[in-house]
């Protein structure tokens, strides 16, 4: 296997990964990993996340053009070549509208770390400072985006959905799981407060970064990969058929 087909499987199973979760609508959304200058491979318009097969998954110039066959690309796959021209570390770039993040972007809340699992996203969250105004596709509509992750690796686009990034596709999922899992406990919380009439106790900030380095310090990534990959086996064999164990 090239290395190009193991970032295509790599990215269907994210995509899989990411619907099994909730975290995806219709066949909205895009997965990439930059490959080499000013090229990428990324899922072209059509299947959804949940059906996503490796000959879905094509290598695409950042300006949008399909440089292998004649896949359909929509225009707002230019916010992920812009992401990705305008900050290198961002070698994947995950894009989709986890429910709950909506619905803090529409009141432009990030959300606050009330649990251990939010602490692995502690200080990488940020807000793009503009108003929804359609898609995202011209350069001056997606600068604003690949500002914000220069200075964070995620962000959440207003009344719209979240940009995560990371140095392989698998990151950039993870820290989409976890957004929107911060976005879902900090709803809860708040409606808790309210019932309870109690103030909600976020972790402190330097408690947080603490915690986040002394869990990174732990091997999770390739362990969680592969339990996740063994359970996607088990719903989604058809993604696995020709493939070995």
């Amino acid at each position: 296997m090239t290395d190009h087909e193991t970032i295509k499987f790599d990215i269907c199973c994210a995509a899989r990964l990411l619907y099994r979760q909730g975290l995806s609508v219709a066949n909205a959304g895009h997965l990439s990993v930059a490959t080499g200058p000013g090229e990428m491979l990324v899922n072209h318009f059509g299947p959804s996340f949940a059906t996503l097969r490796p000959e879905n998954v094509v290598r695409v110039s950042f300006e949008g053009q399909v440089l292998d066959g004649d896949a359909y690309v929509n225009d707002t796959i230019r916010l992920h070549g812009i992401i990705h021209r305008e900050n290198p570390r961002a070698v994947a770039v995950a894009h989709t509208h986890p429910p709950s993040v909506v619905t803090l972007s529409a009141l432009r809340v990030v959300p606050e770390v009330y649990d251990q699992e939010s602490c692995l996203l502690a200080d990488d969250v940020g807000l793009v400072d503009d108003d929804y105004e359609g898609l995202a596709a011209e350069e001056e509509r997606v600068m604003p985006i690949a500002d914000a992750l220069r200075e964070k690796p995620v962000v959440i686009l207003p009344n719209h959905g979240a940009i995560t990034t990371g140095e392989v596709i698998q990151v950039a999922m993870l820290r989409m799981m976890l957004l929107e899992g911060m976005a879902e406990r900090h709803l809860a919380v708040a409606r808790a407060a309210r019932d309870l009439g109690r103030e909600p106790v976020a972790i402190a900030p330097a408690a947080a970064l603490r915690a986040k380095a002394e869990i990174a310090r732990i091997p999770v990534l390739p362990l969680l990969w592969k339990d996740l990959l063994m359970r996607l086996r088990q719903t989604d064999p058809d993604l696995f058929e020709g493939r070995e164990n």
